[in-house]
């Protein structure tokens, strides 16, 4: 009995040790703030307000990657959203819709939960958007639009060494075409959503991979 009580007191130990490496080298533990009502708007229907997530310390970008970076109107502050189109692409969003160098982004199927109200800041009112569902090879997540109230469309080069990024909520959003493109050395992956607001007994909101 004593020799399995020192053998779980060492697997713990190892554990705890890999753990704290992983955390200092390789990932940090951030709560996604609730007191920004654009931020809890744009990020929806991937994220809430009150998550609690992993995010990668060093990573290169590929499209697609969920990225939380460094707000530049805000210093201390940070926006997340989706890298989306690279350098030298033309991007175009009309009608809450995504095409990259005239090719509009796929969009098959409708999420598990057909629809998401999001508050939208602006007008302080509650709005009904549908989510759909849009696959980048291995990264599949949800988006928010509402094409039947549309706006002027964005169009953007992209810079050489910066990303186009876009907000998951298309319609409310907080992304690229409210601060400009965004240099990725400022960014870091958010690649987990280990819990969320709700606590660790909302299974629907634990251990969620969101990138």
């Amino acid at each position: 009995m004593l020799a399995w009580f020192r053998a779980l007191a060492w697997l713990a130990v190892i554990t705890g040790a890999v753990m704290l490496v992983l955390y200092v080298f390789a990932f940090d533990v951030w709560r996604v703030p609730g007191d920004d009502p654009l931020l809890s708007a744009a990020i929806q229907p991937t994220l809430g307000a009150g998550d609690l997530v992993l995010v990668t310390r060093h990573a290169t970008v590929a499209r697609g990657n969920l990225l939380r970076c460094a707000d530049p109107q805000a210093p201390g502050r940070f926006v997340v959203a989706r890298a989306i189109a690279a350098p030298g692409e033309r991007i175009t969003i009309e009608n809450d819709v995504v095409s990259i160098d005239g090719r509009r982004l796929p969009s098959p199927r409708a999420c598990e939960e057909r629809s998401t109200t999001v508050t939208d800041p602006g007008t302080n009112e509650d709005v009904v958007l549908p989510c759909a569902i849009e696959d980048f090879g291995d990264i599949t997540f949800g988006t928010l639009r509402l094409p039947a109230h549309p706006r002027p469309p964005t169009t953007a080069v992209v810079e050489e060494g910066k990303w186009f990024l876009v907000s998951d909520d298309r319609h409310v959003h907080l992304d690229s075409r409210d601060y400009g493109q965004l240099d990725p050395a400022a960014c870091q992956h958010v690649v987990l959503r280990i819990v969320g607001a709700k606590g660790f007994l909302d299974a629907r909101t634990r251990l969620t991979i969101v990138w």
